[in-house]
């Protein structure tokens, strides 16, 4: 069998190499998913400012007129929607011993591949990401709180244009709404008839879109849907679909997208899918992940440094895209990646030989998955038939054996032999 060892500098950065693409593009990558559920565009080959201009009719209305008669055209650029990137970075620092697996031969190649590493990098990119998607919604280029402050998040945007007058009443883009309280008794369906007099209160060209996305907190949601539903018993009740969302019969246009990320309060806006844009920059010189091995503290540390450029926009905020009910809005609870929680992987070194499995109590859980700090946990390991489990690659020869989550990724191999 062969002995446990580093797998050396060069495969470490070689993997990363690898994995730089998917590591760079943050919650572009990581997720894809979310944002594809929630209906934000990813542009991507953001520098540092991207700009659109956005039409829109300086007045008049669609009228009659006699074929052949000249009519002046009313459309022409209203203003500049600016989407502002900035670099975002961090390090990681974690050491060879976190780097010790046996090699697999990768078939038909001399090479051979390190699933290990590959895993723990990959966490690394997923902790980077989770940091800059923790900005989506609420980051805040000029805020205090470093977490917050990689670059300005949907709510800023929209604060921003409410105090320039951009979003206002007077424009048709923002339309006051009763605050929807949850159901208080049997048959109460406050909520719902109020938010059928929000809507029937925007622009006709909004309510006749093909698609509309109303964001909006999971209680507001909540809110919403039971009292739907107690409104209208005898029928069908909000459609939840598997990704979260839900839909109503009555508004079959319309798609609800409740997120924690969102926020707690009373906002909620509809939009056109897509108006409301990431912006990422994998392709320039800042943007990369870079790795140095041995530090003034340890020759053996092995730092990863990741770099990327995001930032958001609201492409079109005029009332025919874009309304919102200005309703109050303060965050949640904003996890970064490499602060409150982190994966634990455990993989056997040779899946031939055996298998490893983490339990937290009698819950099974599945490698890779995120775990808060300070939970105990079970590895047990399990050989095949003629097989011999060794150790743990932490050391412990105890099986099963009980690790202690520390907010950092964990990375423990089980170790079989053959002979």
């Amino acid at each position: 069998m062969a002995e446990l060892k580093f797998i050396g500098i060069d495969n470490v950065i070689n993997i990363a190499n690898q994995l730089e693409p998917n590591i760079i593009m943050g919650p572009a990558y990581f997720k894809k998913a979310e944002l594809s559920r929630l209906a934000i565009k990813v542009i991507t080959g953001v520098q540092f400012k991207k700009t659109a201009m956005v039409l829109s009719r300086k007045g008049g209305t669609s009228r009659r007129k006699k074929v052949g008669v000249h009519q002046e055209s009313k459309i022409g650029y209203l203003m500049e929607r600016e989407l502002v990137a900035h670099i975002v970075w961090n390090r990681f620092r974690h050491n060879e011993d976190e780097f010790q697996e046996k090699p697999i031969p990768i078939e038909g190649s001399a090479n051979f591949h390190y699933p290990l590493a590959e895993e723990f990098i990959t966490e690394i990119g997923k902790e980077f990401s989770d940091d800059v998607y923790a900005n989506l919604f609420f980051g805040d280029e000029n805020s205090e709180d470093e977490s917050l402050n990689y670059y300005n998040g949907f709510h800023t945007i929209i604060n921003n244009d409410m105090a320039k007058g951009l979003i206002s009443e007077a424009n048709g883009n923002l339309i006051p709404c009763a605050v929807l309280d949850a159901p208080q008794s049997e048959g109460d369906c406050q909520a719902w008839d109020d938010f059928v007099k929000w809507h029937d209160k925007w622009p006709s060209v909004l309510q006749d879109a093909d698609n509309v996305i109303v964001y909006l907190g999971v209680d507001y949601g909540n809110n919403i849907s039971d009292a739907y539903e107690q409104k209208h018993r005898s029928l069908k009740s909000a459609d939840f679909l598997d990704n979260g969302n839900f839909k109503i019969a009555r508004y079959p246009n319309i798609t609800f997208a409740p997120t924690a990320k969102w926020g707690n309060g009373t906002r909620m806006v509809a939009t056109i899918p897509g108006n409301f844009e990431l912006g990422v920059n994998s392709e320039g010189q800042e943007s990369f992940v870079a790795v140095q091995h041995g530090s003034d503290e340890d020759v053996k540390d092995i730092i990863f440094q990741i770099q990327g450029i995001y930032g958001c926009r609201i492409l079109d905020i005029l009332k025919r895209s874009f309304v919102t009910n200005g309703g109050t809005i303060e965050a949640g609870n904003i996890e970064r990646g490499d602060y409150e929680k982190d994966a634990v992987i455990a993989i056997p070194n040779d899946a031939e030989l055996g298998s490893v499995a983490i339990t937290n109590g009698s819950t099974p859980v599945e490698s890779g998955t995120e775990v808060a700090k300070g939970v105990t946990l079970t590895l047990t390991a399990t050989p095949k038939t003629g097989k011999q489990f060794v150790k743990w690659s932490n050391g412990s020869t105890a099986n099963p054996t009980s690790i202690v989550t520390t907010g950092d990724p964990i990375a423990i191999v089980g170790i079989f032999s053959g002979e």
